[in-house]
């Protein structure tokens, strides 16, 4: 979560993340650099094979430093440091709901990996925030494990939109410590607000959650190769750059003060790789303010206030908007927004 230059990070992700990773790490000006393995994709997790891991011994995990040789899990982390990561990332698969055995495996696997430089992943399917018992479970286990723990969150749509989930991600993250949010959404600020050590918000929308195994990318409208997201500055919530456009007609012109608008008009991006480029500048542009707000803010209630007042703002400015539109139906803020804002889910 990129903001004052103390704080600035990036993590790279996408379809090959050493590769770019590899030709750009000298432009990260010495900042933290993380490679997503982008392991969640493949088969989901077992107790026997909890990482996606190269070569033919893709298991048995339990055995890492027997011999000599470099395991694949130590080859693994090796690769990422030596494309210029700070740290490095398990490539755990993905973790479906309930799979205690998994989970297990993972974390017996990375105690043997130095604390000071492995970060184990956790990309967890929302399904694990739904039952009291699984969540306890997370708590119990992950306690006494000194690994920053990085989890992210899994789901075919929206992870936050099932109720409870918010409350539970947030028990799981002021629970513990040493705790990361990656591949997500403005969750990441929620998350850094109680307690946790980073978060890695991503730029696209299928870098914003993960992915089931099988569960393909984001869609796109019309069949169109690109979707623009836009994050409305006032909303707190991303939309498409066409339904901006259609909710907001002609009666109003949505200007943008941030760094990147500089006072242009919201509704001017459309659904191609140009504009989605300069909407993905802006995204980063409107958030961050948010982010140096929370890192100015003491630690504990005193952050946690100024994020629930932003949020809080946020919802009230749907209603806002609303009037402004003479459409009660325009926009309706969402449930995990007026989580954040202290309200009832």
């Amino acid at each position: 979560m990129p903001s004052t230059a103390e704080h600035d990070g990036v993590v790279f992700c996408g379809a090959d993340p050493l590769t770019v990773a590899g030709g750009q790490s000298n432009a990260a000006d010495r900042q933290p650099v993380l490679v997503d393995p982008n392991s969640y994709g493949k088969p989901a997790a077992t107790a026997d094979q909890p990482f996606h891991l190269p070569g033919p011994h893709n298991h048995g995990q339990a055995s890492l430093f027997e011999d000599d040789e470099p395991t694949p899990l130590e080859r693994s982390q090796e690769s990422q440091l030596a494309r210029g990561a700070t740290a490095t990332l398990t490539p755990t698969r993905y973790i479906e709901g309930g799979n205690r055995q998994a989970v297990a495996a993972a974390v017996k696997a990375v105690l043997d990996l130095d604390a000071t430089q492995a970060i184990l992943t956790l990309p967890l399917d929302y399904q694990w925030f739904r039952s009291p018992g699984d969540l306890d479970y997370l708590i119990t286990t992950l306690a006494d494990v000194a690994h920053i723990k990085a989890i992210g969150l899994g789901a075919g749509g929206n992870p936050l939109a099932t109720k409870g989930t918010v409350t539970a991600l947030r028990c799981l993250i002021s629970s513990l410590d040493r705790i990361a949010l990656i591949r997500t959404d403005l969750a990441g600020l929620d998350a850094y607000a109680h307690g946790a050590l980073f978060a890695a918000i991503g730029m696209q929308t299928g870098m914003r959650h993960i992915k089931p195994p099988g569960g393909g990318g984001p869609s796109t409208p019309n069949n169109r190769n690109v979707t623009t997201m836009v994050l409305h500055p006032q909303l707190m919530d991303y939309f498409k750059a066409d339904v901006l456009q259609v909710r907001y007609g002609k009666l109003l012109g949505l200007l943008c003060h941030c760094s990147v608008c500089d006072g242009r008009s919201l509704l001017r991006f459309g659904h191609n790789y140009s504009d989605q480029e300069e909407a993905d500048r802006h995204n980063i542009a409107t958030w961050l303010p948010w982010a140096e707000d929370l890192q100015g803010a003491t630690a504990g209630d005193d952050r946690i206030e100024v994020w629930r007042q932003l949020c809080y703002d946020a919802v009230q400015a749907h209603q806002d908007a609303n009037e402004q539109l003479r459409n009660p139906d325009a926009f309706k803020a969402p449930r995990w927004l007026k989580t954040w804002a202290g309200l009832p889910d």
